[in-house]
């Protein structure tokens, strides 16, 4: 009996460790001209707030230093009996990491648009995605 219960035991146990384990639930990652962008959020897209951390790295996976992340500009095409939306979504330096609260005000075609600046240049890393 006490076999069993240790096994059972351990079993919940085993399952709690799983199953709290985070996982990353949206990763993108975009080159641009020797640059990459990382962006990584706790939940895929989804209409409201996403809460999004971008790193810039170089392409074979060093931190830049002296990158800034000016600006992330959603963008929904016009479609019948809508107009287009364009809405730009605050950047803050948090660490080694940026981080924006991204909201997608509906459901269809995003197109994202993240400003990066390197030694005074800059670069634009762009993808998109359906809600």
């Amino acid at each position: 009996m006490k076999k069993f219960l240790f096994a059972v035991f351990s079993t919940i146990i085993a399952l709690m460790f799983i199953t709290c384990e985070k996982k990353e639930a949206f990763k993108k990652e975009l080159t641009n001209d020797g640059y990459k962008v990382v962006i990584i959020s706790d939940q895929p897209p989804h209409v409201g707030i996403n809460k999004w951390k971008i790193y810039v790295y170089t392409v074979d996976g060093k931190p830049v230093e002296n990158a800034v992340v000016k600006n992330i500009n959603g963008y929904m095409p016009p479609m019948p009996g809508m107009p287009e939306m364009s809405f730009d979504y605050k950047v803050q330096k948090v660490g080694d990491h940026y981080e924006s609260d991204v909201n997608l005000s509906m459901g269809g075609t995003w197109q994202m648009t993240i400003l990066v600046e390197i030694d005074g240049k800059p670069y634009e890393f762009k993808f998109g995605f359906n809600l």
